[in-house]
């Protein structure tokens, strides 16, 4: 976001630190972009991440994040522009930070809990591409400290797999998580023989992509990147 406004040198640090997470990420599952970690019935972890590691980063975009909008222009260019009012956020089933962003409340891990975890619930009022900056700011120090808390108390192995026996009868399940851009829904159906005969994944910027065009109505066109930037919804799939 940083980088639509002209601002290269906090782009720079978020590369930056997007690289150090990639390789975290292949540190502790193998694959740079977590494929293969979780699978049909159980999880293969190589490692887990390091908690000191974990907090360096979130400090590290912390100072990121401050150096940004300390810049008057940056701060200038992010408040007020592309704003997406709560009621227009609700009527249009808004998901992940662009609902949280436009003060609404909206998390899987809340909603549909499977476990019971220490979750911060992150939310800002005003609806704009600096709500959605600091939502997204804030989500990540958030998320650290969830991770090192799940860290901390684990105890168990770092491998899991569930044998997973035919059940004899055409049958389906559902699952609900929360991704970063907000909920993802699975549902699978499989036959007789455990073969999956039907799938479908609902990605929440189905929900959010025609949120972008509503909040661009007061909006000035060059700013449309920063605004889409702001939104940073997946162009991937055959339902967007």
């Amino acid at each position: 976001m940083a980088n639509d406004v002209g601002y290269s040198l906090a782009n720079a640090h978020a590369q930056r630190i997007r690289e150090n997470l990639l390789r975290r990420n292949a540190a502790v599952t193998g694959h740079r972009l977590l494929r293969g970690a979780i699978r049909a019935g159980g999880v293969a972890l190589r490692a887990l991440p390091d908690t000191d590691e974990l907090a360096a980063l979130a400090v590290d975009l912390a100072e990121v994040a401050t150096l940004t909008l300390a810049n008057s222009v940056v701060y200038d260019r992010f408040a007020g522009t592309a704003v997406l009012h709560p009621d227009d956020a609700s009527a249009l089933g808004c998901l992940g930070y662009v609902a949280r962003a436009s003060g609404l409340r909206s998390d899987a891990r809340v909603e549909h809990p499977t476990i019971v975890l220490p979750i911060t619930e992150i939310g800002a009022p005003d609806g704009d591409v600096l709500a959605r900056y600091t939502v997204r700011r804030d989500e990540f120090a958030a998320s650290a400290a969830l991770a090192q808390h799940i860290v901390e108390s684990h105890t168990g192995p770092i491998e899991y797999a569930a044998t997973l026996h035919p059940v004899g009868a055409p049958s389906s399940g559902i699952g609900i998580v929360e991704g970063w851009r907000g909920t993802i829904v699975h549902r699978v159906e499989i036959d007789v023989d455990g073969r999956i005969t039907r799938a479908k994944v609902v990605d929440p910027s189905w929900f959010n992509w025609p949120a972008l065009p509503v909040a661009m109505a007061d909006t000035i066109v060059p700013d449309f990147p920063l605004a889409n930037k702001s939104f940073n919804q997946s162009y991937a799939g055959n339902d967007l």
